[in-house]
């Protein structure tokens, strides 16, 4: 009786996922790596947060303090991934492949470039930068936040090329090529934290020399994925990394502009959100890091839906199927769902002995962790899945501006100003805070899941095709 119920399940699975573009062997085939991929960068990170508590509270902070700054250049990155990812997609999906190798290589000099120059300011004024947007850390926070951001952002800038290849592979659908790349960067990552963290204690400076040897052995792995391929459609060769073509450098442009601005005025407003935990004190601090980084594992698994969305849905558009475009975008929001209640149900039990034993976290941050995390669980069901995932296939379809506009607006008009009169005119503390950020989800929400169904992004990026 089982078995029967579970064949006429995935059959009925199979012809809901299958279109004239991928059958529903092929999205099977790309949904398990992402998701993997995204479970092992939520676990290493998860891991180093762990390894990092181990030298104190204050080392926490710190790190709280400099990630937003950090985030800065990763959001450009992000962006101009995004659009890169876009025009690889598109170019794949209309049989061009020259094109596609020359997307490629405006992608890695684009990323390389970008970061590099975002880089040299925060490694010149490091102690400037820190001390106008956290005056009142103390003064031992402070010192560790100076290092840390030096470093990190060198780190940063090697990962580069990393992001640039990560980028690529995701248009081209390898995602197993990024699962492997993961894989290779965090572990990386782990062992050189356990090395520099537990054996030589060398405490936040070597979690920052942790990031730069990884991230150096994963642009390498990278790069070779690219230029020494096998069974890749596509090898790139020198003349493509220093080429320049127009046309292409405006279809990166199209996404990458309107989502780096908005990821710029996104990581500001991080930032200001971190400034805002400052007043609240050192305990405020290590609870909103931990409680976030917890958080992610519940989320982790979900954000692969977006990712796996702008790959079909762009492949879609690219070959002219407009209603399955946006069917899959449906079914991204509802796998996004499914993810975010499979990952709380196993990991909440786990979260009381993982704060105890893996954060070294006291009494009073463990209460209050596990109360923000619980506070937060019922509206991440409701608003994550359509505020994280719908955004992801808009951009796919060349709707660019509106998700942007959109996340700027409920950034700085809920998460901050709501923020603000919750933490400090209504006395909540990080309550408030945590409060903005789901009343922030529910109203990107709403309007996106209008925006999306009244169906008008569909023509346009049929149009911007043609044309």
């Amino acid at each position: 009786m089982t078995t029967r119920l579970f064949s006429a399940a995935k059959q009925s699975l199979d012809r809901r996922l299958t279109s004239p573009v991928f059958t529903a062997r092929q999205i099977y085939r790309m949904t398990l790596p992402l998701i993997l991929d995204s479970l092992s960068i939520m676990f290493i990170n998860m891991l180093i947060t762990a390894l990092i508590s181990s030298s104190g509270e204050s080392s926490i902070a710190a790190v709280n303090l400099v990630s937003p700054l950090l985030n800065l250049i990763m959001c450009v990155l992000c962006g101009i991934s995004a659009g890169g990812t876009v025009a690889v997609t598109q170019c794949f999906g209309e049989g061009d492949l020259n094109k596609t190798q020359q997307a490629a290589g405006h992608i890695l000099w684009l990323t390389f470039l970008t970061g590099s120059l975002l880089g040299l300011v925060l490694i010149l004024f490091p102690r400037p930068i820190l001390m106008a947007l956290y005056g009142q850390a103390e003064p031992a926070i402070m010192e560790k936040a100076v290092s840390y951001m030096v470093q990190g952002t060198f780190s940063m800038i090697i990962f580069t090329v990393y992001s640039g290849v990560f980028s690529i592979l995701r248009g081209l659908g390898e995602s197993k090529k990024c699962l492997c790349l993961t894989i290779i960067i965090n572990v990386s990552y782990l062992l050189f934290s356990i090395l520099f963290l537990n054996v030589l204690q060398m405490d936040i400076v070597g979690s920052a020399l942790a990031q730069i040897f990884a991230r150096a052995v994963g642009a390498l792995s990278a790069l070779a994925f690219l230029f020494l391929p096998r069974d890749m459609p596509i090898r790139l060769k020198l003349g493509d990394v220093f080429s320049f073509q127009k046309s292409i450098l405006s279809t990166i442009m199209e996404v990458s502009v309107p989502l780096g601005v908005e990821q710029l005025f996104l990581a500001g407003g991080g930032i200001i959100l971190a400034a805002m935990t400052v007043p609240l004190g050192t305990t405020a601090m290590v609870v909103n890091s931990i409680a976030a980084s917890l958080l992610g594992m519940i989320t982790a698994a979900a954000s692969s839906a977006g990712t796996l969305g702008i790959t079909i849905s762009g492949r879609c558009i690219g070959a002219g199927e407009r209603e399955h475009a946006f069917g899959y975008g449906c079914k991204m929001c509802v796998l996004a769902l499914f993810l975010l209640v499979v990952s709380a149900v196993l990991a909440f039990p786990f979260f009381p002995v993982m704060l105890a034993h893996l954060y070294h976290a006291s009494p009073e941050v463990q209460a209050k962790t596990l109360e923000m995390l619980w506070y937060i669980l019922l509206p991440t069901f409701l608003f994550w899945p359509f505020s994280n995932v719908l955004p992801a296939i808009l951009r796919a379809g060349h709707d660019t501006v509106f998700p942007s506009v959109l996340s700027l607006a409920s950034m700085w008009g809920v998460r901050i100003v709501c923020g603000y009169f919750l933490t400090y005119r209504l006395g909540l503390g990080l309550t408030g805070l945590w409060t903005a950020m789901w009343a922030e989800w529910a109203v990107r929400a709403a309007v996106l899941a209008v925006h999306y169904f009244r169906k008008k992004w569909l023509v346009r990026a049929l149009h911007a095709e043609a044309a």
